[in-house]
């Protein structure tokens, strides 16, 4: 994976996950973000553990076999589209809490696109994304080339784009286009015009 290179986050999902000692301890669940958006870089990684009998400092009663621990990206070694390398060694490696993070996978994916009046635009079909050395940048929201076909979403789209300056191929929705992030549903900060 080059710098540069725009990825997905349906390429991590169920990627490896190696510990300093180069233990297997799990794959690659979710990636998060701030939960005020206010930096598009990826700050954490949600490690679905093989196994775990601590979390943080508190030790668990018995171990846990499917538990998905949020991981700063800090703790991140290195990483490409096949494996997760950590700085630490499992169990010990330091958790946050999910709560006012924007989980990539949980909290985006497949949820429904608003805009800022409630019209529907479309759903998440994924999360694009760009290697920035030892980081990850998120790009924005992916929108299907199919439903596409549409004009009026074509220039809703294209115009968030422009506005945003990106100038890419992948038809998306840029994260900068994005107001919150709701339970049900994504609000983009521009309003879609509904043909009638």
């Amino acid at each position: 994976m080059e710098d540069g290179e725009i990825v997905s986050l349906g390429d991590f999902v169920k990627v490896k996950v190696y510990d300093a000692g180069e233990q297997h301890v799990g794959h690659i669940q979710d990636l998060a973000l701030e939960g005020d958006l206010s930096s598009p870089y990826v700050a954490y990684v949600g490690v679905h553990a093989l196994w775990a009998d601590r979390v943080g400092g508190i030790e668990l009663v018995r171990p846990v076999e499917d538990i998905v621990l949020l991981i700063p990206w800090s703790e991140v070694q290195s990483f490409d589209e096949d494996a997760f390398r950590l700085k630490g060694v499992h169990p010990e490696l330091p958790v946050e809490t999910a709560s006012g993070k924007v989980l990539l996978r949980a909290d985006l994916l497949n949820k429904q696109m608003l805009d800022s009046r409630g019209n529907r635009i479309q759903r998440v079909d994924d999360v694009c994304m760009e290697r920035e050395g030892q980081r990850l940048k998120v790009l924005g929201l992916e929108v299907s080339r199919g439903l596409l076909s549409s004009s009026t979403l074509r220039h809703f789209v294209d115009e968030l784009k422009k506005k945003c300056g990106y100038s890419g191929e992948v038809e998306m929705i840029p994260l900068e286009a994005v107001q919150r992030v709701e339970e049900e549903a994504v609000i983009v900060g521009e309003v879609f015009r509904v043909e009638d």
